[in-house]
């Protein structure tokens, strides 16, 4: 095959194949039935976890007559006889266990005929494309490191740009297959890894310029632009891309965008680029940047979504949504979603305080949502609304001063202590509506635990037990102050359900029950460490550390 080609191959003249597509997903799936079309193929079989997918496909294939006599149900029966195995799986471990792993020989490098040729279009390092041709080679197998670029639509029109790499023999045996999928074909010199190598630096540019449309996009909607003029503007001038005008379009838009190709992808295609960059010692600030943000996108639960969808990571800081139906179809209220314009103009969703990104759920079930709630000095958070009643622990050492700005007041100075405790009437009363902005030189940390629901068991009158302070009673909670000193126990019946918060850890001794039927076990605690604790007898608690030990004991009434 020449360097760069575009496939003129007259598949009418040549031998019709047996293939079998391992992955038939958004891309593995348009890329079979791409080859369903082809006068290359003979039949055309796909292999998937997913029994829909391959039901699906199996019906598709029967309908043109290229399905197998049976529906496989195993890699066994799905490359038996095959003279091609494309695989399209989602990542380099996927491809690792059905190329080499399983059990008994259920892997392709056992199961494959010498002679056959193996497709590798999924993105992996060129360090597994390298080994995984050498074994491959070793049992007589060809191999054709060819991973693909241009989207589920274009796999399922045969429209795709293919990166091909591998020995002359398996570029030539391989040439009709590649042909059926591909608009381009690009031959890379060199051998099986550098077609991979290629996609590496192909996905540097594709995740970059993914992130950096979110970024210009987001930027635009804090500034008060009109988002859909911006984008229209960029995609005349200078600074367009492709990525910015396909994943673009998709930002803009007020409903959520179709998942054509998920965020969790650009995680993995960035780690190979990161990863790859490393071993060969060039510098990445740039890509490791996009990275980052891919990353952030899972943590905001993004992994699923579309990739465009990175621009939640933006509009999760700047708190203004890209969309620009989003903002119009919204008005000024104290709910969640509604609009609320600061003093400065600057226009802002109201947030769940849930969905707050300094927010943190670190436990929740139908009696407590307990949060963490950390940023770093000068950070504000965004407008975010608390519905429910909740109890606030403050752990910064030495104390804490913020600027808390509530709606409909002007942002007022506060200041907590170090072990503060505060009750927030947030249901009884009504929501507060707020942003906090840390004016300590100090991470900011505290433990907003919601009061959701009155458990079961709770108790009539407030605890009497040694070691243990009452230090505020409201009409659903009481807080209790447990101290032990180096060496200290308590033994005490906590007949209530309970959320505890560790203020100064140590490590505690705990034994439950009596004679003979005795329980102990060692508890290692860190600041802030939070539990919920259903109600017992005859605990004993010893501190064995070698610093006093803190915790509230909240009880739910």
């Amino acid at each position: 095959m020449p360097t760069t080609a575009t496939p003129t191959t007259d598949t009418a003249t040549a031998a019709a194949c047996r293939i079998t597509v391992v992955g038939i997903g958004a891309m593995g799936g348009g890329m079979a039935r791409a080859l369903l079309d082809s006068p290359v193929t003979a039949t055309v079989t796909g292999y998937d976890h997913s029994v829909a997918l391959q039901d699906a496909f199996h019906d598709d294939a029967a309908a043109v007559h290229k399905a197998p006599s049976a529906k496989p149900t195993s890699l066994a029966n799905a490359v038996k006889g095959c003279d091609f195995c494309l695989l399209a799986l989602v990542n380099e471990l996927q491809c690792q266990e059905v190329c080499f792993g399983g059990g008994d020989g259920e892997n392709l490098v056992s199961l494959l005929a010498k002679g056959s040729c193996v497709i590798l279009s999924s993105t992996v390092t060129a360090v597994w494309a390298k080994a995984a041709s050498a074994k491959f080679e070793k049992a007589g197998i060809l191999f054709c490191d060819s991973p693909v670029s241009g989207g589920p639509a274009r796999a399922r029109q045969g429209d795709l740009t293919l990166m091909a790499a591998g020995s002359n023999e398996s570029l030539q045996t391989a040439e009709p297959v590649l042909a059926a999928m591909a608009r381009e074909v690009h031959v890379i010199p060199g051998g099986a890894g550098m077609g991979s190598t290629v996609k590496m630096v192909h996905q540097l540019l594709a995740g970059v310029h993914t992130v950096v449309a979110a970024e210009a996009l987001a930027l635009a909607a804090k500034a008060g632009l009109d988002v859909d003029q911006m984008y229209k503007i960029v995609n005349g001038a200078a600074g367009a891309s492709w990525m910015f005008q396909d994943r673009g379009q998709r930002m803009i838009k007020s409903e959520e965008a179709e998942v054509k190709s998920a965020l969790q992808i650009f995680v993995k295609d960035l780690d190979i680029v990161y990863a790859e960059a490393k071993r060969l010692q060039a510098p990445i600030p740039v890509a490791s940047a996009a990275l980052q943000q891919f990353i952030t996108g899972q943590s905001l639960g993004l992994s699923r979504k579309d990739d465009s969808q990175v621009v939640k990571v933006y509009e999760n800081v700047t708190g203004v949504p890209v969309g620009k139906n989003s903002l119009e179809n919204k008005k000024e209220g104290i709910n969640v979603g509604d609009l609320w314009e600061l003093q400065d103009g600057i226009v802002e969703e109201i947030l769940e305080v849930g969905s707050e990104p300094r927010h943190k759920t670190i436990l929740s079930n139908e009696y407590v949502r307990a949060l963490r709630v950390s940023f770093p000095p000068n950070d504000t958070t965004l407008a975010h609304r608390h519905a429910e009643d909740s109890l606030y622990f403050f752990l910064v050492q030495g104390g804490l001063e913020v600027l808390n700005h509530v709606q409909g007041n002007a942002p007022a100075c506060d200041c907590m202590d170090f072990g503060e405790v505060r009750y927030g009437t947030h249901k009884s009363d009504k929501p507060l509506v707020h942003k906090i902005t840390n004016t300590t030189d100090k991470l900011m940390l505290c433990i907003d635990a919601e009061v959701l629901k009155q458990p079961p068991v709770t108790a009539a009158i407030p605890l009497v037990a040694d070691k243990h302070e009452l230090i505020k009673t409201r009409d659903k909670c009481r807080v209790y102050k447990l101290t032990l000193e180096p060496g200290e126990s308590v033994t005490v019946a906590y007949p209530f359900f309970h959320f505890t918060v560790v203020l100064q850890p140590s490590t505690i001794d705990k034994t439950l029950g009596t004679n003979p039927n005795v329980i102990r076990w060692t508890e290692t605690s860190v600041l802030g460490d939070v539990a919920w604790k259903e109600p017992v007898t005859a605990i004993t608690k010893t501190n064995v550390g070698t610093v006093s030990f803190v915790e509230y004991i909240a009880e739910w009434r």
